[in-house]
């Protein structure tokens, strides 16, 4: 009966510590027949489901830390995109005051092109006059080429008639007035004919004078129209210059359009990875959130088990009558954290711990006798209860001794108290060397200074 109850309880007593959690989606546990297979089956499924844990922890670590590095470079290129922005703006601000420049410059030679053409006009208008001055003088030294003709002809006639007898001016005359008429007439031929001359010489004196200072006036206008030629082409070459300072900021404005268009290429591509890594991230908690919550289960109902199989040893052997004893030397007893609750844990503390200076490696020993249950001897760094001992000390008592260096015992073993166990050490989740130790009472965790006492 005894070796019945040792294997039960055995079998239940292994999955009283262990991390070891049903992965999400896995069909049920099957029924446990045997106590070998029963502790290997927990053993390695703490093993995995450990691993799988520690696993995510990593992975959700390396996730945020990519997050960390891809915002940073996201960051850098905001930075980059801002600068350049800013660049683009007084490049585009300097475009703009020159495409005005351009304007104004154009319209300068729009007005200077107005002014060459109105003189043109002036020196048309003028050309035309000097046209119509010299056709006038040609007119007029023509009307006075043909009267000094017949003038000639006149002086001629007179000379002729001189010459011979004065008295055939006027042999044609039928009386003495007609004799005076025809002297008269002569007379005044004579003195019409000079002033005639004169005026046309006054006129073609006039005429000419008024030539000359038409030509002085084109002069004058060829004068100022090349001085405006040369006033259009000084602003065109200024417009031209403005014109290539132009294409030369339109060439900055097109460089810094396609650096933005690629830093903002790589600031959407470092987007797209901050999401990614996020969803993922976001994944792995929601995965550790299931494996945790299915280990949970797993461990109330290796708890439950544990219940039945004390439940069934109630009434079975009872190793140790005797008063509990402290399970390190006597000089060890500075308890560093107490049964209850936690605040550094936000929770509950199973049981105290042991943790004076100086315990690494110090002996561990059985509070009372009984059957040694657990002997974990392997573990995974910063989990659980890392190498640990358990005792069922009959009646429905267990004690617990954690976080070993090393195990001196092995399951099945009977020990009386005061024996030797195991090592004080740090392994799984432990900060520093120390004794975590719990007294159970029917699968319930009690405070162990409630039966144990502490050394004075």
């Amino acid at each position: 009966m005894k070796k019945i109850y040792r294997k039960i309880a055995q079998a239940a007593s292994a999955c009283l510590l262990c991390a070891g959690i049903a992965v999400s989606g896995q069909p049920p546990m099957q029924p446990v027949h045997t106590y070998a297979d029963t502790v290997a089956d927990y053993e390695q499924k703490i093993k995995d489901l450990d691993n799988r844990i520690n696993e995510i922890d990593q992975q959700i670590a390396t996730a945020g830390q990519d997050i960390e590095a891809s915002k940073s470079q996201q960051d850098n290129y905001w930075n980059l995109l801002v600068a350049t922005q800013e660049k683009i703006d007084t490049v585009n601000l300097s475009v703009a005051a020159k495409e005005e420049e351009i304007k104004s410059k154009q319209a300068e030679i729009d007005n200077k092109q107005l002014e060459i053409d109105n003189k043109a006009l002036e020196i048309t208008e003028t050309e035309r006059k000097i046209a119509d001055t010299e056709a006038q003088i040609e007119m007029l030294e023509k009307q006075n080429e043909e009267n000094l003709h017949r003038f000639a002809q006149i002086v001629r006639a007179n000379y002729i008639n001189d010459s011979g007898d004065y008295l055939s001016v006027i042999s044609g005359a039928t009386d003495f007035y007609d004799i005076f008429v025809r002297s008269k007439l002569m007379d005044s031929v004579t003195r019409q004919n000079e002033e005639f001359m004169k005026q046309l010489q006054s006129d073609i004196h006039r005429l000419e004078d008024k030539k000359v200072q038409l030509g002085d006036d084109i002069k004058a206008l060829e004068d100022q129209k090349e001085g405006l030629n040369y006033d259009k082409m000084t602003l065109q070459m200024q417009k031209e210059d403005l014109e290539d300072e132009k294409i030369d900021l339109d060439e900055r404005v097109k460089y810094f359009n396609d650096l933005n268009s690629s830093y903002w290429g790589e600031y959407n591509t470092y987007a797209s990875q901050i999401q990614d890594l996020e969803t993922r991230q976001a994944n792995l908690q929601y995965e550790k959130k299931v494996t945790q919550a299915d280990r949970e289960k797993a461990q109330a109902a290796m708890d439950e088990e544990i219940r039945r199989a004390q439940e069934r040893a109630k009434n079975n052997t009872v190793y140790d009558t005797g008063e509990w004893a402290w399970p390190l030397d006597r000089s060890y007893h500075l308890i560093t954290t107490t049964f209850g609750w936690d605040a550094w844990r936000n929770g509950n503390h199973g049981g105290i711990d042991i943790g004076n200076s100086g315990l690494m490696g110090a002996n561990i020993y059985a509070s009372k006798g009984g059957e040694v249950i657990v002997a974990k001897t392997t573990y995974i760094p910063g989990y659980d209860y890392g190498m640990y001992v358990v005792i069922d000390h009959g009646s429905g008592y267990q004690t617990l001794y954690a976080h070993c260096s090393a195990i001196y015992v092995s399951v099945g073993q009977t020990v009386n108290k005061g024996d030797c166990i195991a090592a004080v050490g740090a392994t799984g989740w432990a900060t520093g060397p120390h004794l975590h130790f719990e007294v159970r009472k029917d699968s319930v965790r009690i405070d162990p200074l409630g039966v144990v006492a502490l050394p004075q």
